[in-house]
């Protein structure tokens, strides 16, 4: 009986190039988690417009390549990071050490984290930025793996982090061993590229996809649903062997559990405050990096991928309750929103758009006994405090 490939024994696997387009000759890929891929290699072909007396077509001639595609994923701690790091074109500010911070005795009131004795270096509380979402690790204390919110604006001190009134904390202790954990990633300007390849194991099929950047990123954040999202990649070109075509041994994914959208997701901020009285069924939004292929005389394939302009669009469900948000979009106002996303283990992100406005507005009775919903689209501009579109941060009980 023949051996047939089956996608349950395709893995998937990434490493970061140093050069566009060239596969790396050391260091480790990464396996990485995925629900699917549409990862394609694909040629340009162009037929030859010769005149024959016999109606005939003499050739069908290769003009042009690139690699693109997708990969689909359930968001999970810390196994998609690379890739949302390249998505976003910037870099991940990591906080003490691997995303943890030193231990301190530390004293709670609702709005304040202070320490006996300043934290320094890396675990330096001066480190941590205005407006930025982290989580206190407090053993045996009512506040343990509590996610807040530093202050907007009141200065960080090197003992006291002010925090959002919107995130309160329960007052006590002194608590010996608390500690902090937080990094942060914002948009910026560095392009990266990634080898990626998929393997058939069953039937010892590699396919590699050369100079693969970030195109795309997308999230899903739907009640009673897991979190999931989507990567869109353009590259170079792609080449096929009966091995891996990588080097060295592959690193595992992590096991951490994927994230679902009941209680895995926290208070919603819109606004700069908590939503309270107003429920949302869904969120979703797209980011794209508008990237372009870069084609030469005398290459098959890509030499480059140039980035355009960033472009983050969303779409917000809610169930209509009021008229704030409607008419927020009837007079153009500036909004912010930040949604949560975390495990069962309070490992975790924050999402977050600094500066949103709503592009449009529906309200529709669709038919009988049906909930009136409110559809509201919105585009993420730059934020004129932070300087950047979206952030995002993250925090958990395990080091990254």
């Amino acid at each position: 009986m023949p051996t047939l490939a089956s996608t349950s024994r395709a893995q998937l696997r990434y490493i970061l190039e140093s050069v566009f387009g060239t596969i790396p000759g050391s260091g480790n890929p990464n396996n990485v988690r995925m629900t699917g891929e549409s990862l394609t290699f694909g040629l340009g072909t162009e037929s030859s417009k010769e005149i024959r007396s016999d109606r005939q077509i003499t050739d069908l001639v290769q003009v042009s390549a690139e690699a693109s595609g997708g990969v689909n994923f359930e968001l999970s701690y810390n196994e998609h990071d690379d890739i949302i790091e390249a998505a976003l074109q910037g870099t991940w500010a990591v906080y003490g050490v691997a995303g943890v911070g030193a231990t301190f005795s530390g004293t709670y009131t609702a709005t304040t984290i202070t320490a006996a004795v300043a934290p320094t270096g890396a675990s330096a509380f001066t480190t941590l930025a205005l407006g930025q979402w982290i989580q206190l690790n407090a053993p045996a204390n009512v506040n343990d793996k509590k996610w807040v919110k530093i202050h907007a604006s009141t200065a960080i001190t090197s003992t006291v982090i002010t925090l959002d009134a919107g995130t309160p904390l329960t007052a006590n202790g002194p608590t010996a061993g608390s500690w902090v954990s937080a990094s942060r990633l914002v948009n910026g300007t560095t392009q990266r590229s990634f080898s990626l390849e998929k393997a058939f194991n069953d039937i010892n099929q590699f396919f590699a996809y050369r100079g693969m950047t970030n195109s795309k990123m997308s999230m899903q954040f739907q009640s009673g649903a897991i979190v999931t999202g989507a990567f869109d990649f353009m590259g170079k070109d792609a080449i096929r062997a009966a091995a891996t075509q990588l080097p060295g041994a592959p690193i595992a994914s992590l096991t951490f559990d994927v994230m679902n959208a009941v209680s895995g997701v926290g208070q919603l901020f819109e606004g700069g405050a908590p939503l309270t009285s107003t429920f949302i069924k869904s969120v979703s939004f797209d980011m794209d990096n508008k990237l372009r292929g870069q084609s030469a005389l005398a290459n098959m394939g890509n030499v480059g991928v140039g980035s355009g302009s960033l472009d983050v669009k969303g779409t917000m469900e809610v169930y209509l309750a009021d008229g704030t948000l409607y008419d927020k979009f009837v007079t153009n106002a500036a909004s912010s929103l930040s949604l949560r996303a975390t495990d069962a283990a309070g490992n975790g992100y924050v999402i977050s758009f600094p500066k949103m406005k709503y592009s449009d507005a529906k309200v529709v009775a669709g038919s009988i006994d049906q909930d009136a919903m409110l559809s509201l689209p919105f585009t993420a501009i730059m934020d004129p405090v932070t300087g950047k579109t979206i952030l995002v941060d993250r925090a958990g009980v395990a080091a990254v």
